[in-house]
């Protein structure tokens, strides 16, 4: 008897304990303030992450997160009564995203040769050359997922993305601009979410292209003249031989037009269903070598094809590349966004970024003593000379026997002097990629 009464009593109990999970109290009955814009960005497989985490209007992120919204008013809520309602978007809150990983961010913002060093050391071949941007909207059971992504309002000349997931290549967004986003899924027509957000500044934008890597605009720099490199318009990386068909979607989506192989002969290939113009010259002179009399008509016959391209604007968007997207390719680079005005310690910069890529490290010498010095301007990689502060050098030196007292005249008057590159298609080269 006393087992059934035990029996009896754990039962009630039970039944009163559900009962008043089941049983509304003032607080589950009204409607829930969801914060949809509050970006938290952390670090997963070497990627950077943008999430909108469910939180109320009076609630703040933890101490732990790192919050890169700092223009955000967090006045601005969306209401919602259930999960099967439409979300209410607000368009008038703008949040910053920092799509830029915050080991390239630490590098870039490094004041001292000797961080900078540090942060090489530390971090090279960490294989940093793309981030992903995670949008949170309510799922509906999509297969698929359409994202609308404009720089204006009412979401004209917008362009889209599929996804299965709540996460999109940061590439598609330029550092410095505002985009307007919704997401909609297959099951019916209804916004599943969306919001307003403002790229953080950056001189760099990787971009993710399955089958290749070390890709990244070329853009974004400051220049002496105090005119910025513009962004969307020349590209550089790896080679493409092996794009995939989702790369080849990527490089169809930026625009591109035109691929600058600069390879060696036996390596010559194009990637059919690019869509792009495919130009080779074949190229064996990199960093100080382009001085070498031995390399001089390579170099000639090559920089004027390239820059009757280059001054063209019908040609842009430009992708260039050798194999890995490092020497030669750092060569082209020095020598085009040097010539538009960005400084040595710039370009640098935009050097050494290739180290926290597959391609491997690429530094300006070897950082004897835990820093970088003035005669510490070349290092060895693999059997490869790598003569990135020669190159410097031997272009200053160059051009100061001449009367140039900066890097860009002394770009320039190699180009005309030596090259022959005519005076009007390095100005016309200027007016294109100047803003």
């Amino acid at each position: 008897m006393k087992k059934w009464l035990a029996f009896i009593l754990a039962f009630c109990m039970v039944f009163c304990v559900c009962g008043c999970q089941n049983e509304p109290d003032n607080a589950s009955s009204q409607e829930t303030e969801v914060e949809y814009q509050q970006i938290i960005v952390d670090e997963s497989d070497n990627e950077i992450t943008s999430s909108f985490p469910t939180v109320s209007s009076e609630e703040s992120p933890s101490s732990e997160d790192t919050t890169v919204s700092s223009n955000v008013e967090n006045s601005n809520t969306s209401t919602v009564t259930s999960s099967t309602q439409p979300n209410y978007i607000d368009y008038n809150k703008v949040v910053e995203v920092d799509i830029c990983d915050d080991i390239i961010r630490g590098y870039l913002d490094s004041p001292t040769p000797e961080r900078q060093y540090a942060m090489l050391s530390e971090y090279s071949t960490s294989k940093l050359d793309y981030q992903r941007v995670e949008l949170d909207w309510r799922l509906d059971g999509s297969a698929m997922y359409t994202i609308t992504v404009s720089e204006n309002a009412d979401f004209s000349n917008s362009y889209t993305i599929q996804s299965k997931f709540m996460t999109v290549d940061s590439g598609i967004f330029v550092p410095g601009k505002t985009y307007y986003w919704k997401a909609t899924g297959t099951i019916t027509n209804e916004v599943l979410g969306g919001g307003k957000i403002h790229i953080k500044d950056a001189p760099v934008r990787w971009i993710k292209a399955d089958g290749t890597g070390n890709m990244r605009y070329m853009g974004g720099w400051k220049t002496e003249s105090g005119k910025t490199v513009k962004y969307e318009m020349m590209y550089r990386g790896q080679k493409i031989d092996n794009l995939t068909t989702s790369g080849i979607e990527t490089f169809k989506q930026l625009g591109m037009k035109t691929e600058l192989d600069l390879r060696y002969a036996d390596q010559k290939m194009q990637r059919e269903g690019t869509g792009m113009n495919y130009v080779f010259l074949e190229t064996s002179a990199q960093y100080d070598y382009i001085f070498g009399s031995s390399y001089a008509n390579e170099v000639k016959a090559n920089y004027k094809k390239i820059f009757e391209l280059l001054s063209n604007e019908s040609n842009y968007p430009f992708y260039t590349h050798c194999s890995a997207g490092a020497d030669r390719t750092g060569t082209f680079a020095f020598i085009t966004n040097g010539l538009l005005g960005v400084s040595y310690e710039d370009l640098t910069r935009d050097f050494e970024l290739t180290s926290f890529s597959s391609s491997g490290k690429r530094w300006r010498g070897n950082g004897n003593g835990g820093t970088f010095t003035q005669g510490d301007d070349q290092m060895d990689v693999e059997g490869n000379h790598v003569a990135w502060g020669v190159l410097y050098n031997k272009m200053m030196e160059y051009g100061q026997k001449n009367g140039c007292t900066t890097l860009s005249q002394s770009i320039e008057y190699f180009l005309t002097s030596y090259v022959g590159v005519p005076k009007s298609q390095i100005d016309s080269f200027k007016s294109i990629m100047l803003e």
